[in-house]
């Protein structure tokens, strides 16, 4: 089953910002999407960064996409990034793409 992408303005711009990895971007993005749950690690809370519900997948050896998987989003209560409502569960929901610090900080 393969899973729809929809894009935050956030990884859309920063997508355009990273210029050399576009191409590896855009593959591992064809990968998350046609299953999301292998090769990927599921976030959790982290001091004050919660990151619950979300999910990261590797670029590069310091480079990462963040994303959230409806139908698993929709089970975790924590999740502060569920943009969900209304979208069916086949969706990945692509929030932010850089190297790791900037990644996981969400900024």
């Amino acid at each position: 089953m393969t899973y729809q992408a929809s894009y935050t303005v956030r990884f859309r711009k920063r997508f355009i910002a990273y210029r050399s990895l576009r191409s590896r971007i855009e593959e591992m993005v064809t990968q998350v999407t046609a299953n999301p749950y292998v090769g990927t690690e599921k976030l959790g809370k982290k001091g004050k960064l919660n990151l619950k519900g979300c999910r990261s997948a590797r670029v590069g050896m310091n480079f990462r996409i963040i994303f959230v998987i409806c139908e698993e989003c929709r089970k975790e209560p924590d999740c502060d990034y569920c943009f969900c409502e209304g979208l069916p569960d086949q969706i990945v929901i692509f929030l932010t793409v850089g190297p790791h610090d900037k990644a996981y900080a969400m900024r």
